[in-house]
């Protein structure tokens, strides 16, 4: 049985969504997440155009997890963490001396180029799984679609021997069908979850990093969300040196063919944003 992990979203009220990772003999409740984050001065002069229907992004990083450091009472990660508001009972309070947490600001784990390539490499089984870091991308959704997905899919590849190979995989994940950010605009969204990169000791497609699919085929009618579809990519194991992390977020039409019971789908992107960095496992 394939073990998953999934992205989970949070927009003034959290959200249930998902991403499969990591596998091992025990499935799990996916653990990625995404949340909104409002800008603290909305108000812009009349005077100035708005700008193209887009995703725009502004900034990709590979930070430090709050694993194992625990969770929140409400179940959720130490970090990100978002200002309050009446939605929001983490981190109610920042600075010394302690003041209110203001709207529009963020707490996130601290970025690095350079990683421990030994926390890092998981060529072995993990009955638990164990991140070395936590991969955080942050994007302002200006394109005013509320009716379409939104999707997210990030790859983590290496050169070895002279050839591409990947070392992680998340497949396309659909977090909860039609987007929660698009009729909001003025608000950035972070889509962050835990990673490590290899096999789990595992061979064949969609092993180890590569995730499997996740509630897919879809039910039909009723689809559950979120649901994961496999890259059907095999992961290799690290090795020493650059790895280059790349993270697509799209807002796609879903097409679904429907057999029976179940339905398989196709997306075709309205809006689309490619994230792209590099780290060194050293």
């Amino acid at each position: 049985m394939k073990r998953i992990r999934v992205f989970e979203m949070a927009i003034l009220a959290i959200l249930s969504a998902g991403c499969a990772f990591g596998q091992s003999a025990t499935a799990q409740a996916p653990r990625f997440k995404a949340t909104g984050i409002q800008k603290a001065q909305m108000q812009k002069p009349a005077t100035n155009p708005a700008p193209a229907n887009n995703l725009y992004g502004l900034s990709a990083d590979f930070a430090v997890t709050p694993f194992p450091f625990g969770q929140n009472s409400d179940g959720f990660d130490r970090w990100p963490c978002r200002g309050r508001d009446s939605t929001n009972p983490d981190c109610p309070t920042i600075g010394n001396p302690s003041v209110t947490f203001p709207t529009g600001g963020e707490v996130l784990g601290s970025s690095h180029y350079v990683w421990s390539f030994a926390a890092c490499d998981a060529n072995q089984p993990q009955s638990t799984y164990t991140p070395c870091g936590q991969t955080e991308t942050i994007y302002e959704d200006d394109t005013n679609d509320a009716t379409d997905d939104l999707i997210y899919t990030l790859v983590v590849t290496q050169v070895q021997n002279g050839k591409t190979v990947q070392i992680a995989n998340s497949g396309i994940t659909d977090f909860a069908g039609p987007n929660p950010f698009g009729s909001l605009p003025g608000f950035s969204i972070v889509i962050y979850g835990d990673q490590n990169f290899g096999t789990l000791g595992q061979t064949g497609k969609n092993n180890g990093n590569c995730a499997a699919s996740y509630n897919y085929p879809v039910s039909w009618p009723t689809i559950t969300y979120p649901y994961v579809v496999a890259g059907n990519k095999t992961c290799v194991d690290p090795v020493p040196g650059l790895a280059t992390i790349t993270a697509t977020t799209e807002i796609a039409t879903p097409t679904y063919k429907v057999t029976g019971s179940t339905a398989t789908v196709k997306f075709a992107a309205k809006y689309k944003l490619a994230q792209k960095w590099s780290i060194w496992l050293q």
